[in-house]
C-alpha cells in the first residue's frame, strides 16, 4: 500500500459506537498518521483509537473548533484532513480525493456525503432523507474534508464558536479568495443518530451556529435567518411529493431551529437580555402560536355553527379566566423565592405546581356552579357533564402550564415559554382537525382540544425541568406551611394582575349573556387577533420592571420601553388593520360583517403602550396600591357599562367602550409617568425596594 503524505485528524468525545467503524475506514486507506483528539469522552473512545494505532490528543473539553486546531498543530503533513467520527470512508476514496485536490488546486476540498441513519428508526432516516435532498450538500464543509495546513494555522477556526463554525469559517475564506469545493464523485458514508433526541440536538446546534455567523457577519451572513423556513417550505413540498412519511419532521425542524437561532441572537451566552430583546421575548412566546391560533378558531367557525363556536370560545375564555383567578400570586412569588432555594428549587416548584392545580380546579367548580345557575351564557355549556369536566381539566392544565412558564423565568429559560407554546397549540389543533375528519362536530371537541394542548404543555415542561436535572420532589405533597411561603410574597400583586386582565377575560362572558353565542363567536375572533396585538405593550412593562428590579438599572429605561412598544406596536398593529378584514373575510358572511371592530380597537392598544410601561415602572417602585387603583379604575370603565352598551349598540359599542376606557387610563398612566420620571431624574437609576421584585418578567402575558 502507498503512503499518503496525509494528517487524518479525527476529533471525537464519547463516539464509541461509531469510531471503530471509522478508523478502520481511515487506517485501511494509508495515511502517513492518524490524530485523535479526545474531547474528554467518558466511554470507550480513547481505548478504541489506540487500538487502532492512532495518535490520542485531549482538548479538555474546550468544543469542535478547538480540538480541530490543535490536531492542526499536531499534525506533520502539509495536507490535513478532518474526518468527524460519524463518517466512513470507501477503498481509495482519500487517494481519489487527494488527487483531484492536486490536479484542481484547490486549499479546501469535501467529500460528497451521503448521508444515512444509523438504525431503522424515524429521526435518523428523516435527517438524512433531509441531508440527502437539500441544497446544503454543495457547501464547503469541514466534516470529511482536505485543507492546507497552512491555511488553517493562519485563518482558523473561532473558537468562539461551539456549532456553525465550518460555514464561519467558510464565510472568510471565500471572502479571501481561497478555492474551496464539494467533490461531485467521491462520496463517503455520513451517519446520523437515531433518535429524536439525536434530531434536535441538530437543529439546535444548527439555529445556534447560524445565529453566531448572523451576528458576526450580518451583511453577507444575514439573510440566514430565513434559511430555516426557506428549508422547511421547501422540505414540506418535496415531502408531499416524494415522501409523506417526513412531513412530522419539518414542525421540529422548524421550531428547534428557530428556538435556538433567536435565543442566541437576543442573549449570547454569559450576556443578560435588554429591555428590547426580553421584551421581543415575552411576546414570542405568545404571538408565535397564534398562526396556530387562527387556524384552530377558523376551523372551529367553518365546522360548527355560530351559536356553538361562540359557546366553546365562552367556556374557553372561562378557563382562561379561572386560571387567572386560582394563580393567587404563586407564579410571582416564585420568581423571588426560587433562585435561593438550596436544592434547586426542587421542593418549591412541586408546591408551586401542586398548588395552583388545587387552587384552579377550586375556583373552576365554583365558577361552574354560579354560572350555571344563571342559564344563559356559559351556564348551557354545563348541561353536558362532558364539557363540564373538560372544562375542569382545561383550567387544572393551564393553571400548571402557566406556572411552568414562571418557573422558566425564575431560572432564566423564558425561551422554553416558546417550545410549549407552540407545542400547545399544534397539538389542539391537529386534535380539533382529527375529531372534525371523524366526523365528531360536538362542543366538547372544542374544549377537549384545548385540554389537550395544555396538558401536551405541562408534559413538555416537566420534561424540560427534567433534563435541567430540576425535576419536582413530589414525595412531601402539598403542605400549608409550604404554600403559604409562595403566597405570602405573591397575593400584593394578584390585585393588579387581576384588574388589569378583567376586561379580557369578562367581555367574552357578558357579551354572551346579552347578545347570545353567535355574536360571541364574531367577538372571540376579533379579540383574539387584537390581543397578539396587545402581548407587545404588556411584554415591554413586564421587561421594564425586569430591568428596573436588576443589576441594569440605568436611566431612560423608561423612554426606551416606550419607543420599543410603540414601534412594535405599529407595526403589529398596521398588520392587523391590512390582514384581519381578510381572514374575517375567509370565516364567512358572519365575520367578515365584523370588521370595522378592528380599526377601532388598534389606537387603543397603541394606547396601552403607556399604560402597561405604567404598570411596570409601578411594579418596579412597590407603588403596587396606586397601579391596581388605576387598572380598577380601567376594568370598571369597561365592564360596569358593558351589558347595556352590547345590547344598545352590539359588538361596536362594546369595542369603543373599551378604546374610550384605554384611552382615558393611557392619559392617566401618561401623567403619573412623567411625573414619576422627574421625581428620579435626579437619581443616576431608580431604586427598587427588594420587596417589591416579584412580578414575573414574561409569562404573565399568557
Amino acid at each position: 500500500m502507498v503512503e499518503l503524505d496525509v494528517s487524518v485528524i479525527v476529533p471525537a468525545r464519547n463516539a464509541a459506537a461509531w469510531l471503530g467503524e471509522c478508523l478502520e475506514s481511515i487506517t485501511g486507506q494509508g495515511p502517513r498518521e492518524v490524530i485523535v483528539v479526545d474531547g474528554c469522552s467518558t466511554d470507550d473512545t480513547v481505548a478504541i483509537a489506540r487500538s487502532f494505532g492512532a495518535q490520542v490528543i485531549s482538548d479538555e473539553g474546550r468544543g469542535l473548533p478547538a480540538a480541530r486546531m490543535l490536531g492542526v498543530q499536531s499534525a506533520h503533513c502539509d495536507v490535513v484532513t478532518l474526518i468527524d467520527a460519524d463518517v466512513v470512508l470507501p477503498p481509495g476514496s482519500l487517494e481519489r480525493l487527494l488527487g483531484e485536490f492536486e490536479t484542481g488546486g484547490f486549499d479546501g476540498l469535501q467529500f460528497g456525503l451521503a448521508s444515512e441513519a444509523d438504525g431503522p428508526g424515524y429521526w435518523g432516516s428523516a435527517l438524512a432523507w433531509h441531508h440527502n435532498h437539500s441544497r446544503v450538500r454543495s457547501w464547503f464543509g469541514v466534516c470529511a474534508t482536505l485543507i492546507r495546513r497552512d491555511l488553517l494555522l493562519s485563518v482558523g477556526f473561532d473558537d468562539s464558536f461551539r456549532s456553525g463554525e465550518d460555514v464561519e469559517l467558510r464565510i472568510r475564506l471565500e471572502k479571501a479568495g481561497y478555492r474551496l469545493g464539494v467533490s461531485p464523485t467521491t462520496v463517503v458514508r455520513h451517519r446520523f443518530a437515531d433518535t429524536f433526541d439525536g434530531a434536535r440536538d441538530q437543529w439546535e446546534q444548527d439555529g445556534a451556529g447560524m445565529a453566531r455567523t448572523i451576528r458576526k457577519h450580518p451583511r453577507r451572513a444575514g439573510w440566514m435567518v430565513a434559511l430555516p423556513l426557506l428549508a422547511t417550505v421547501r422540505g414540506v413540498g418535496m415531502s408531499l411529493v416524494r415522501a409523506p412519511r417526513y412531513l412530522p419532521y419539518w414542525p421540529g425542524f422548524f421550531l428547534y431551529n428557530y428556538r435556538s437561532m433567536i435565543g442566541e441572537i437576543l442573549r449570547p451566552a454569559g450576556q443578560p437580555l435588554s429591555v428590547g430583546g426580553n421584551a421581543a421575548w415575552l411576546a414570542a412566546a405568545r404571538v408565535a402560536p397564534m398562526l396556530t391560533g387562527f387556524l384552530f378558531w377558523a376551523l372551529v367557525a367553518l365546522v360548527l355553527p355560530p351559536a356553538q363556536t361562540g359557546l366553546g370560545s365562552v367556556v374557553i375564555s372561562a378557563a382562561l379566566l379561572t386560571v387567572q383567578l386560582g394563580m393567587f400570586g404563586v407564579g410571582p412569588a416564585t420568581l423571588t423565592l426560587l433562585p435561593a432555594e438550596s436544592d434547586g428549587g426542587r421542593r418549591l416548584i412541586a408546591t408551586s405546581l401542586l398548588t395552583v392545580g388545587t387552587f384552579s380546579l377550586a375556583v373552576a367548580g365554583g365558577l361552574a356552579a354560579i354560572t350555571h345557575s344563571f342559564g344563559s351564557g356559559v351556564g348551557e355549556a354545563w348541561n353536558d357533564p362532558l364539557v363540564t369536566a373538560l372544562f375542569l381539566a382545561t383550567a387544572v392544565f393551564a393553571a400548571v402550564a402557566y406556572q411552568l412558564d414562571h418557573i422558566g423565568v425564575a431560572q432564566e429559560r423564558a425561551d422554553r415559554a416558546l417550545t410549549r407554546s407552540i407545542v400547545q397549540s399544534i397539538v389542539q389543533l391537529a386534535v380539533v382537525a382529527l375529531a372534525f375528519v371523524l366526523g365528531i362536530h360536538e362542543l366538547s371537541v372544542v374544549v377537549g382540544a384545548v385540554a389537550a394542548g395544555a396538558l401536551a404543555s405541562v408534559v413538555v415542561g416537566l420534561r424540560q425541568l427534567r433534563r435541567a436535572s430540576v425535576s419536582p420532589d413530589w414525595r412531601h405533597g402539598l403542605r400549608p406551611r409550604h404554600a403559604l411561603k409562595l403566597l405570602k410574597p405573591g397575593l400584593p400583586n394578584h390585585a393588579l394582575m387581576l384588574a388589569d386582565r378583567a376586561p379580557g377575560y369578562l367581555l367574552p362572558l357578558i357579551v354572551a349573556a346579552t347578545l347570545g353565542p353567535a355574536a360571541t363567536a364574531a367577538w372571540y375572533i376579533v379579540w383574539m387577533m387584537a390581543s397578539a396585538v396587545f402581548f407587545v405593550p404588556q411584554s415591554a412593562g413586564f421587561s421594564l420592571q425586569t430591568a428596573l428590579a436588576g443589576t441594569r438599572s440605568r436611566p431612560g429605561l423608561v423612554v426606551s420601553a416606550i419607543r420599543a412598544s410603540l414601534l412594535l406596536t405599529l407595526v403589529a398593529g398596521g398588520l392587523l388593520i391590512f390582514v384581519g378584514p381578510l381572514l374575517l373575510r375567509f370565516l364567512g358572511r358572519d365575520y367578515a360583517s365584523v370588521w370595522v371592530l378592528i380599526p377601532i380597537l388598534v389606537p387603543a392598544l397603541l394606547l396601552s403602550c403607556v399604560t402597561q410601561v405604567y404598570y411596570g415602572l409601578c411594579r418596579a417602585q412597590g407603588r403596587l396600591l396606586e397601579s391596581t387603583s388605576v387598572a380598577v379604575v380601567a376594568a370598571a370603565l369597561v365592564l360596569g357599562p358593558a351589558p347595556a352598551v352590547a345590547q344598545l349598540h352590539g359588538l361596536t359599542g362594546v369595542s369603543l367602550l373599551w378604546s374610550v376606557a384605554q384611552s382615558v387610563v393611557a392619559l392617566v398612566a401618561g401623567w403619573r409617568l412623567i411625573a414619576l420620571t422627574h421625581t428620579k431624574a435626579s437619581s443616576a437609576a431608580v431604586q427598587i425596594p427588594s420587596s417589591a421584585r416579584q412580578e414575573p418578567t414574561g409569562m404573565e402575558t399568557l
